[in-house]
């Protein structure tokens, strides 16, 4: 494959997709469950519900996991907030300036078609 088609737009979003229906393959088992998982425990039967809660990463695979731009210069380079990149460093800001980039509100922007200004892919996302 030449350089050139590995930095095509057609290729960057074929990964993200491959990337994200890889990972809803390896976690099906666990999202799809209805009644939890029977685990006999020093003979004794526990029913849980397996959650995966927090995945270990650095900023380029949080952005990944996120659907993020992976740009430092991007307008909102944080997969966590919507903090421009001019305040990230401003210690001085109020919890009103710092919003949350929460399920609910990137569905929101992807819902109206703004995903671009939100700097987020409007790509699937197995979470």
């Amino acid at each position: 494959m030449k350089s050139n088609e590995r930095n095509s737009e057609k290729f960057k979003i074929a990964s993200r997709e491959a990337f994200h229906k890889s990972l809803e393959l390896l976690l099906e088992p666990i999202l799809t469950l209805r009644n939890g998982i029977e685990l006999t425990l020093e003979n004794e039967l526990i029913c849980f519900y397996p959650r995966i809660s927090v995945i270990i990463s650095d900023w380029p695979e949080a952005a990944t996991y996120c659907l993020t731009y992976k740009s430092a210069m991007s307008k909102f380079p944080c997969h966590f907030c919507l903090v421009t990149r001019d305040n990230l460093a401003n210690i001085n800001l109020t919890t009103d300036e710092m919003e949350l980039r929460t399920p609910e509100n990137m569905s929101t922007h992807l819902n109206q078609k703004l995903e671009n200004s939100v700097c987020i892919e409007s790509l699937y996302n197995c979470f």
